[in-house]
């Protein structure tokens, strides 16, 4: 219903007012009661309806005069009954307001770069090491230095030929690059040194990512940030897009404590089922269901579940990036043993007008999307002349406590503290302004530092003030959002008002509608109601709608300059 009411007031905004400016020039062309329209206005509203849209037949000036006074006496019969004013109205022009509001708060050329920036990673995997060094997202800058100096001695060590996987294992933050032992509740893991494998777009945070796809094969990236803390990453491969793959697979297992001469048999072992398939003819399945030691694949012949390559272990993804459907590789070594892989399916990634939407959707769902805001703030920080007082946050630090991390912090610590943390367009913001912000935003999180969460909040608060100004003067900034949203108004004030004296009373007075078609009977074709109700309804709506309008015309003024209207029909 609601999508029903929002197509049909778009139908009818083409009526609306176009927020042409009034030229002192212009002579006035109508008169409604005291609401008074130019010629040029009139004009700009006609050719925009008449001439622009796609209509099966065009109007003369004339004709589409009388249609946009009805208009008008309708709009201005609601705002008589105080239909405006209804917080039903105001919520639900408030809603579309939202919307709108979007367009200019969001920068959506962002939007799009991030699509086709979507898309181009999608058409390769790309294999990965790297190094984490934690650091809080909203960290000083004086840990930040700290941290980010540290990162830039791990790679210059790397570059002058210390082992990656070795710097990893000693050095990063990520617990997957050395492991751990096994314990009572689990079982041991084996570190990948640093080693994330084979990932493509949307698998790992967008900085990440970036990083993975903007450094060469073989070289080392500069130290970026995440929201986990300061990376460098090696790139060790770039491949075309696997997409999602089915395979089936012979596995032996060699687990950590295997001996030597388990290896050596596991290897001989693989090697003999492999010369049975492709030199003997022998069935892959039934060797698979026979002989491999992965115990969920081995009843359904080897075979796996679908997966893509962020899913499987690297050395699987390098083996059939080089195969086609149905063929089988070489006896291949992973961390985990000896595997035969048969390639049954390989689906690509789909092309980009069949995966636009999709990207669309993901990049709106992912931390990605904050970038088309974060362009928008960028430019309104240069447009209002934007300054900042980071010495007035650091005092902050002393009077916040542990407190603030329950949400229990109690603002009047801040009392009297009345230095300008920053400002914008003539407003400034002080130390007070802040604590007060924090006061109705706090709410119990996990403890970090006090300069990390005052951080955050002082950067949530910026957002908050530039977006919050900028969204309560787009009507006099932008004179196509002010007329959008008068159109807005005055569509769905027409929707409630015409619902209410004409669509709804022909529906639901079933007495009324009766007398009329008993009084217009001699129009229909049978004296059977329920045979032809939607026609008789129709006719009722329109008898009340003339109705209706001619009280309006007796109601309300109207005058036309009828000389002027005549020089449109010429022009």
């Amino acid at each position: 219903m609601q999508l029903f009411k929002f197509s049909l007031i778009m139908a009818l905004l083409g009526f609306a007012m176009t927020g042409f400016a009034f030229n002192a020039e212009d002579k006035v062309i109508i008169r409604i009661e005291d609401r008074e329209i130019s010629k040029s206005e009139f004009l700009e509203i006609y050719r925009k309806n008449n001439l622009e849209s796609v209509i099966a037949e065009k109007k003369s000036p004339e004709e589409y005069l009388e249609m946009y006074i009805n208009f008008r006496l309708k709009v201005k019969y609601a705002k008589d009954q105080g239909l405006d004013t209804l917080q039903s109205f105001v919520d639900e022009l408030q809603g579309y307001r939202e919307q709108l509001a979007q367009r200019y708060l969001v920068d959506h050329g962002v939007t799009e770069r991030l699509v086709e920036e979507a898309y181009e990673r999608s058409q390769y995997d790309v294999r990965v090491s790297h190094i984490l060094l934690n650091l809080e997202e909203h960290a000083p800058p004086r840990d930040t230095l700290e941290v980010y100096e540290q990162m830039m001695d791990l790679r210059q060590r790397i570059l002058d030929g210390e082992p990656f996987g070795d710097l990893a294992v000693e050095y990063s933050d990520d617990p997957s690059a050395s492991g751990r032992e096994a314990t009572g509740n689990q079982p041991a893991q084996r570190g990948n040194a640093g080693d994330l494998g084979y990932f493509t777009v949307f698998n790992m945070v967008y900085p990440f990512e970036s990083a993975a796809y903007n450094t060469e094969p073989g070289e080392i990236s500069l130290p970026f940030r995440s929201g986990f803390g300061y990376h460098i990453v090696k790139v060790h491969d770039r491949l075309p897009a696997m997409g999602q793959a089915r395979v089936a697979h012979i596995m032996l297992m060699t687990p950590d404590g295997t001996t030597e001469e388990e290896l050596v048999e596991k290897e001989q072992k693989i090697h003999e089922l492999h010369s049975r398939i492709t030199d003997d003819g022998a069935d892959f399945e039934e060797l698979a269901e026979e002989y491999s030691e992965d115990r969920q694949s081995a009843p359904r012949g080897g075979e796996m579940a679908p997966f893509t390559s962020n899913r499987m272990v690297p050395q699987f993804i390098e083996a059939i990036s080089g195969m086609e459907e149905g063929e089988i590789s070489e006896p291949v070594r992973s961390d985990f043993g000896w595997h035969i892989i048969k390639l049954l399916e390989r689906n690509p990634p789909p092309d980009f007008e069949d995966a636009y939407a999709d990207l669309k959707n993901r990049i709106q769902r992912d931390a990605r999307s904050q970038l088309g805001q974060e362009a928008v703030i960028e430019r309104l920080k240069e447009e209002y002349d934007f300054f900042e007082n980071s010495e007035a946050l650091y005092a902050l630090y002393d009077v916040v406590d542990e407190s603030i991390f329950s949400g229990q912090w109690d603002p009047e610590e801040a009392r009297g503290m009345d230095e300008v943390l920053f400002g914008f367009a003539g407003k400034e913001f002080t130390q007070e302004d802040f604590a007060g912000y924090i006061e109705k935003n706090q709410r119990r999180q996990n403890p970090v530092s006090i300069a990390e969460i005052l951080n955050r909040y002082y950067q949530q608060m910026v957002i908050d003030r530039i977006i919050t100004y900028e969204d309560q003067h787009l009507e006099e900034k932008y004179p196509e959002f002010r007329q959008v949203m008068q159109e807005y108004h005055d569509g769905i004030l027409l929707f409630e008002i015409t619902n209410k004296k004409v669509w709804s009373r022909a529906t639901q007075d079933r007495e009324a509608l009766k007398d009329f078609f008993a009084d217009h009977q001699d129009r229909y074709p049978t004296d059977n109601l329920s045979e032809i109700r939607g026609t008789v309804i129709a006719d009722y709506q329109t008898y009340l709608e003339e109705k209706w309008l001619a009280e309006l015309r007796e109601k309300y003024d109207v005058w036309v300059d009828e000389e002027l209207l005549q020089t449109l029909s010429a022009d």
